[in-house]
């Protein structure tokens, strides 16, 4: 998902971008990273709608994801 991902230090020039992401369409994720704030996004057939994208933590995606693809490369299938 986090390809498209803009810092700011002013935090409110990132807060600006990301309400004009917000009306163009995009899902919007706002988050810290030492002194910046960081905006990721993601366009949405749906208008910005939460729903269109997927949102999990590291934990989570490595429990459900990760495995899998490591299994995949040994020739292991679950399908």
């Amino acid at each position: 998902m986090m390809g498209n991902t803009i810092s700011f230090k002013n935090h409110e020039d990132g807060f600006k971008v990301a309400k004009a992401l917000l009306d163009a369409d995009y899902v919007v994720m706002l988050s810290y990273e030492e002194e910046f704030l960081v905006v990721n996004y993601e366009w949405s057939e749906m208008g910005a709608n939460r729903g269109d994208v997927v949102f999990m933590t590291r934990e989570e995606f490595e429990w459900n994801y990760y495995e899998i693809e490591h299994d995949e490369e040994k020739g292991n299938s679950y399908d």
